[in-house]
């Protein structure tokens, strides 16, 4: 179910430093930069490390040499402040830190988050296995080489997710995505002027082209347009859309959902097992 007015986030950027209270926003266990969220991460994390269990568990014997890749797109700083509770919690890098990966790759565009990031992750046993790449992910995709099979986590903070970055980073790869599709903070609440704007729009980059000749009558059926073409374009025969809905609940209004999608059956094998439970322990159902 898909409620309307969905909440809003207002975060104050100056020089590309993310500033609370006229400060920047800083950590106070490690004094590095954090990033401004709500409690809502922690269901949006729950499905990130149960996925991650899984996927390094099954897959990691029968990839050998190979090995298992994780690609974080939109890393950020690696920490979170919660800005209600005012708790930290770690980020989605270093949280996939915790499982048996051969490589993690983490792409990251603003400089202090990057730094942030490298100085987290030094801390780790695996920082060899680390590759850090600076600038937008979707400039420079072609830099993103994972090896073996991988899982991407997409988590952006609006539909910036270009098709044809998706196009480089998948094609000729086996590559599990997980994407964080802004439903409520941007696709529904922009998609009218979405559609004015038409083929230069944010939503022509995210859908890979056009709507031409698509019954586009609802924000709903943006989203079934862009997984039929990861289907059909990129080869992901399993796209799975289950209303892993994250909300706002002290606004009631749905923020964003998962989107996962893998090329191969035992992807969407894992994805309904993880998904039985959500993060309080309620069973969930497809």
């Amino acid at each position: 179910m898909y409620l309307d007015d969905p909440s809003s986030l207002c975060l104050l950027y100056v020089d590309k430093s993310i500033l609370f209270g006229g400060e920047m926003l800083t950590s106070s266990v490690d004094g590095l930069v954090v990033r401004p969220s709500g409690p809502w991460i922690e269901r949006k994390y729950f499905y990130l490390t149960r996925y991650a269990d899984i996927f390094t568990k099954g897959m990691g014997k029968k990839w050998g040499a190979a090995g298992l890749t994780y690609v974080d797109l939109f890393s950020g700083p690696g920490r979170c402040f919660i800005e209600s509770n005012g708790q930290e919690r770690d980020g989605s890098p270093l949280i996939a830190l915790n499982y048996e990966f051969s490589k993690y790759i983490f792409i990251e565009s603003d400089r202090d988050n990057m730094t942030a990031l490298r100085e987290r992750c030094r801390r780790s046993p695996k920082f060899s296995k680390i590759e850090f790449l600076e600038g937008d992910c979707s400039a420079i995709v072609e830099k993103i080489r994972p090896s073996g099979l991988t899982l991407a986590f997409i988590d952006p903070t609006d539909i910036n997710i270009p098709f044809e970055m998706l196009t480089t980073l998948t094609q000729a790869r086996q590559v599990d995505l997980l994407l964080n599709i802004q439903f409520g903070m941007d696709l529904k609440r922009n998609f009218g002027r979405y559609l004015k704007e038409g083929g230069a729009s944010k939503l022509a980059r995210f859908l890979g082209g056009t709507w031409e000749g698509v019954r586009m009558n609802e924000a709903r059926d943006a989203l079934e347009l862009f997984k039929q073409r990861l289907s059909e374009r990129l080869g992901y025969s399993t796209v799975q859309f289950k209303d892993v809905g994250v909300r706002n609940y002290e606004k009631n209004s749905l923020m964003y959902f998962l989107v996962f999608a893998s090329k191969h059956p035992r992807g969407l094998d894992f994805w309904k097992k993880i998904t039985t439970k959500d993060e309080t322990g309620q069973l969930e159902l497809f």
